[in-house]
């Protein structure tokens, strides 16, 4: 059984559905992401998993413990849940000590307890010796560990993140994003994140759930969304995506399409698949053969486009012929965007070499880099 289970979980204000029957299972200490643009519905489910909104209907059972079912409702107080929000809502008269104590001593712990139990959490947050000070006096890294601490102290069934890292730089926010995932990962802890940030959700999470307008679109790993998602959507959202409008030409021989005026290629089917699907590549997904006969969209990666200085050998699949629109150096390397007669927008790729404005270059697709997806 599962350590979570949410089913058909909806969620309406004012006649618009902003979670729509949410399905999902969480195994115990397994880091979760919830991943999509503002207003798609990923804080209101982690909200109803609090306790602070009712749902509409469905299920939802953490452990042995039903919080929610069709109507039936589990006090928040009784979820055992630990949160951290975006602004950490650290309580600014209280020292940093008696932040971290304060669900200790509602639950009416001895001091002794509590202050055993503060003393190891400063620890585990790297903040040994900071029970003292007010939240004033901390960085914005100390005042999130010490926020995660405050959330652990009562040691929750499950503990909830809403875009904890949004008020912090971006330094900061890559160096703590690692450090509470080796803590989650090192105690145990099972955990939901929210976020609109597709880098902190691929570093942070064993799994992501992709939503848009309160629908789930794809739940995998993160290796599994970049590799193979399953609509134009989750592709853009994960990681850059280059698209290419695609109609399928059953009269040509091989696996062709045709966009920006050239044909494309992609390799052909595995074996297992049937064979009306025998002109696409293996790694497609099942939803896509019923678009067989009409529009698709070819992807390739940014990181698999390469470009070329010079015309590729005519022998060379996939090839299309441009001109530098804009390029600029990030991170070490070249991010260019190359305008092709008939495709839009322009094509981004991380060329080799240092690129000119309005030079000719010619774009190499590999056919085993390509993913089809409805278009």
């Amino acid at each position: 059984m599962p350590f979570l289970e949410i089913k058909q979980l909806t969620k309406v204000y004012n006649a618009r559905t902003v979670v729509s029957a949410v399905d999902l299972t969480m195994e115990k200490g397994e880091i979760l992401s919830l991943l999509g643009p503002s207003g798609c519905g990923k804080t209101t489910i982690l909200r109803m998993l609090a306790g602070l909104i009712v749902p509409d209907s469905g299920y939802i059972r953490v452990d042995d413990r039903v919080f929610y079912d069709n109507g039936h409702q589990l006090p928040t107080e009784e979820r055992q849940l630990g949160m951290v929000f975006q602004d950490f809502a650290l309580w600014p008269h209280m020292t940093v000590a008696q932040n971290i104590g304060f669900g200790l001593r509602l639950r009416r712990q001895s001091n002794q307890i509590i202050a055993s139990r503060v003393e190891e959490l400063l620890t585990l947050v790297n903040l040994p010796g900071f029970g003292g000070r007010f939240p004033h006096q901390l960085s914005g890294g100390q005042q999130q560990r010490v926020a995660v601490a405050r959330a652990l102290s009562t040691t929750p069934r499950l503990l909830l993140l809403d875009e904890p890292f949004s008020s912090l730089d971006t330094g900061l926010r890559a160096t703590m994003r690692e450090e509470l995932v080796q803590l989650f990962k090192h105690l145990k802890i099972t955990a939901i994140n929210v976020t609109h940030d597709q880098d902190e959700a691929m570093v942070m999470s064993d799994r992501i759930m992709v939503l848009r307008e309160g629908v789930v679109q794809q739940i995998g790993t993160p290796t599994d969304l970049y590799l193979d998602p399953e609509n134009t959507f989750v592709a853009s959202f994960i990681g850059q995506a280059n698209f290419f409008g695609c109609k399928h030409l059953d009269s040509a021989p091989g696996d062709v399409a045709s966009t920006a005026n050239v044909n494309l290629t992609w390799p052909a089917a595995e074996p297992t698949l049937p064979p009306e699907s025998k002109r696409f590549t293996g790694l497609v997904s099942p939803n896509v053969l019923t678009h067989l006969n009409g529009q698709v969209s070819l992807m390739c990666r940014p990181d698999d486009v390469r470009i070329h200085a010079v015309p590729p050998a005519a022998e060379v699949p996939n090839v299309l012929a441009g001109t530098i629109a804009y390029t600029s150096f990030v991170a070490g390397q070249w991010r260019t965007m190359v305008r092709v007669p008939g495709q839009t927008p322009e094509i981004l790729t991380y060329p080799k070499f240092s690129p000119k404005i309005d030079q000719a270059v010619w774009l190499e697709l590999p056919p085993e880099a390509c993913r089809v997806l409805p278009g």
